[in-house]
């Protein structure tokens, strides 16, 4: 029985299955967690992503749980062929005693109005994208990183980074205890507890000057009168009342909270108003991340900053609705194209990994339904003269059944959308 089970183990690789019988362990970064499938997409260095399973008998230590394990946090994971994690280990990175301050804390330095010196120690790019407001840049692994904290050797200096699994606010609080600094705290929760905590992320102006293109959503929230006589190139209109005017539609009338022409919810937002502290930006900054976007952002020093910086602004009548287009990840297939060719059916095999109750309330026809977690025993029923379009409920699955299927030699595309699919099999991507 298990020489049998072994053999139809076809991806192996992905689901963490060595061909021997012997535990293996793996670390590395969590990209995605589909608690539908019991599954985790990990990014472990020098290697493709690989999947784990996990169930009851999984053991977490240095972790509640699966609910509190999230993208990026640095696992490591120990599992036996053919079944799920034996155990997943959350690695955090401690602070020395007395360092270590949370949400609250934080807010009470930024808000006290004593100086303090902040600093991101994550690489430039993902501050650049979205840091806690009036944090630098420095990078503990770079060499000038010393000659970038302040003169002031007893000054309040706060570090933090990617959170408790980031091991550069432990690197920053080394390097400065042997310089000498002596009033040090780390903010240990960082980025992602700022964001889950939904307080506001400043975009950089660089980054957002780099990013003036369909992938990224841009939003003026000043009155449309003050906006069409300067604003950044590419931006909507969507003054701060109009938020909240959508925000108690979405109550009264019991829907799901949607960013109009914006579905996707990893899709990145940033909003501006003449001052990053600005109310109208503010209030709109509220009502976007309660509706669950979480990679929402506000352009440092707002568009007074923006024209001071040089950077390029027009003039005229904004739009008024979002034109957003998602960047394709690889392997992704455009929405476009996976219609057609459902309708056509044209050399493809449509694959639906979505749980056996999802699919029990309908599934596109004649498409073969696996569960994710039940590929791997049914790779007979694949057919590697076709390609594969996988799809899910929002695309998570479907990429993992993606990288599975790809580095066992098939020819693979996924759907990385929202999907809603009637009981007649008519569907709509959202």
């Amino acid at each position: 029985m298990r020489s049998r089970q072994l053999a139809s183990l076809g991806i192996a690789a992905l689901l963490l299955l060595p061909t021997s019988l012997l535990a293996e362990t793996v670390k590395g970064r969590i990209m995605e967690i589909s608690r539908l499938a019991n599954t985790i997409q990990i990014n472990v260095p020098n290697k493709d992503p690989v999947v784990v399973r996990f169930g009851p008998e999984t053991r977490f230590v240095e972790t509640t749980g699966i609910d509190d394990l999230t993208a990026p946090d640095l696992i490591e994971v120990e599992f036996e062929p053919g079944q799920p994690a034996s155990q997943i280990k959350k690695i955090v990175f401690g602070l020395p005693p007395g360092i270590e301050i949370d949400v609250q804390q934080m807010l009470g330095i930024l808000t006290s109005g004593q100086p303090y010196t902040l600093i991101d120690t994550r690489p430039k790019k993902p501050y650049l994208m979205g840091h806690v407001p009036s944090a630098s840049q420095a990078f503990p692994k770079d060499e000038d990183f010393a000659s970038k904290l302040p003169a002031d050797k007893n000054a309040l200096l706060v570090f933090y980074c990617g959170g408790p699994t980031c091991p550069y606010t432990a690197d920053a609080v080394g390097i400065a205890q042997q310089n000498g600094y002596t009033n040090i705290k780390g903010f240990q929760a960082g980025h992602p507890g700022w964001q889950k905590a939904e307080l506001p992320l400043h975009a950089h102006p660089q980054w957002v000057s780099e990013s003036l293109d369909p992938a990224h959503v841009i939003i003026d929230t000043r009155d449309p009168a003050v906006s069409a006589q300067r604003h950044l190139p590419g931006a909507v209109t969507m003054p701060a009342a109009e938020f909240e005017a959508l925000t108690a539609q979405f109550i009264r009338d019991q829907s799901v909270a949607e960013l109009p022409g914006v579905s996707d919810l990893r899709a990145p937002i940033i909003l501006y108003s003449d001052t990053h502290a600005a109310p109208d930006v503010l209030v709109a900054f509220r009502e976007v991340r309660s509706w669950g976007y979480r990679n929402t952002s506000i352009l440092r020093d707002g568009l007074n900053g923006w024209v001071s910086a040089g950077l390029p602004v027009e003039s005229n009548q904004l739009a008024s609705s979002i034109n957003f287009v998602k960047k394709l990840s690889p392997g992704a297939i455009n929405p476009e194209e996976f219609v057609a060719l459902e309708k056509s059916r044209d050399g493809v095999m449509l694959l639906d990994v979505r749980s056996v109750q999802e699919a029990a309330s309908g599934t596109i026809a004649d498409s073969l339904h696996i569960p994710l977690e039940q590929v791997e025993a049914n790779l007979d029923k694949l057919d590697k003269d076709k390609e594969i379009l996988a799809y899910c409920a929002n695309g998570i699955r479907a990429e993992m059944v993606y990288r599975a299927l790809t580095a066992q030699g098939f020819k693979v595309r996924y759907l990385n959308e929202n999907l809603e699919i009637a009981q007649d099999g008519s569907f709509r991507i959202l």
